[in-house]
């Protein structure tokens, strides 16, 4: 059935599933001198040149875009996405807009504990252990206190209802500080006046199942047909996770009269999780598209960079009719895309 209408909910603040911490680390760069902080590890590196808050949101940007492209052929997300209000004709069994339906219901956020001290003592810090009752480490979530900035650890672990987790110092820049200048933030200023963030939120972010999704009647349906719609909750069966074919149900408090419904609509999460094959086309499209480098003066990034901008002097027909251009990087992200596509079965 076709999608009448969809609305995306990403889980994170990055565009991408490939996090900038991640990035930094396939294109073997220091984290220091990528989130802009000045420290000794830089001068081990080839190439130590600080970057700037506008070079890493470029960056960010570029693997957002890349992503999207991906997954369009896909037909799946790269990570997962809650998708709200998916609206469908009725019918007993039908086609979510996106596979790999992971669960049905709304994305959900609960607090574990908030303000969290971050012990800076060591590089990565660490945190005291928390007392949780989450066992699902991929819901757990952590934040610059008081704000919706996400944190990746680089460790966690869950033992015996405590939780434990460590954060390199790189990713620890406080919010207002993201503008460091050229000469990078002092690595050793760890006190509260510094550049890096005293204290963490954490928090469980999860797929409430209360709200599935509607039986929708556009125009009402009494024995007299008014402006607006009416609704009526819903709960629901994945009949197949990888291709998303669902069947929702009447509520178990109502009637059965609800499949006179016109209209569905449904919530759901989707995506595969991500693995090093998918960084890599994610990473190496998002350099075909930049127009610029992404980091002046820095060799090894540019020499990435122009490998996977360069278009070959003789193209084939199958790289002629690539959507998403012809470049080395654009080339092997296509690959990937339709290597791995979804194909759906018209039977339901």
């Amino acid at each position: 059935m076709p999608v009448v209408s969809s609305k995306v909910f990403n889980a994170t603040l990055d565009a991408s599933a490939l996090i900038l911490p991640k990035y930094a680390q396939i294109i073997r760069y220091d984290e220091n001198a990528f989130f802009g902080i000045n420290a000794d590890s830089n001068r081990n590196r080839a190439c130590r040149k600080i970057w700037t808050k506008l070079e890493r949101d470029m960056i960010a940007r570029y693997l957002g875009e890349a992503q999207d492209m991906i997954e369009q052929v896909l037909m799946y997300p790269i990570g997962e996405k809650w998708f709200v209000d998916e609206q469908h004709k009725h019918s007993r069994r039908f086609f979510t807009q996106w596979s790999k339906v992971r669960a049905l219901g709304v994305r959900a956020v609960s607090n574990i504990a908030l303000s969290v001290a971050l012990n800076h003592t060591s590089d990565p810090a660490t945190i005291p252990a928390t007392a949780t009752s989450v066992t699902d480490m991929d819901e757990i979530h952590f934040y610059q206190a008081g704000t919706d900035v996400e944190i990746y650890p680089s460790e966690i672990e869950i033992s015996g209802g405590s939780l434990t987790a460590s954060f390199p110092r790189a990713r620890l820049v406080k919010e207002d500080s993201q503008e460091n200048p050229e000469t990078g933030w002092p690595y050793a200023d760890t006190g509260p006046s510094g550049p890096f963030i005293q204290e963490i939120d954490i928090k469980r972010v999860y797929t409430d199942s209360s709200d599935v999704g509607e039986f929708v009647w556009p125009l009402g349906f009494s024995n007299c047909p008014e402006c607006g719609e009416d609704t009526k909750p819903a709960c629901g069966y994945i009949r197949s996770s990888n291709s998303g074919v669902i069947t929702l149900l009447p509520d178990t408090s109502e009637s059965c009269m609800y499949y006179g419904a016109s209209e569905i609509r449904i919530n759901y999460s989707a995506g595969k999780t991500i693995d090093s094959v998918a960084e890599d086309a994610i990473l190496h499209l998002a350099h075909a598209l930049m127009p610029i480098e992404p980091c002046p003066g820095c060799d090894p990034i540019r020499t990435l960079w122009t490998q996977d901008r360069s278009v070959p002097e003789e193209l084939t027909v199958d790289r002629a009719d690539s959507l998403f251009g012809v470049q080395e990087g654009a080339w092997r992200a296509w690959i990937y895309a339709t290597k791995n596509k979804h194909f759906r079965t018209t039977w339901l």
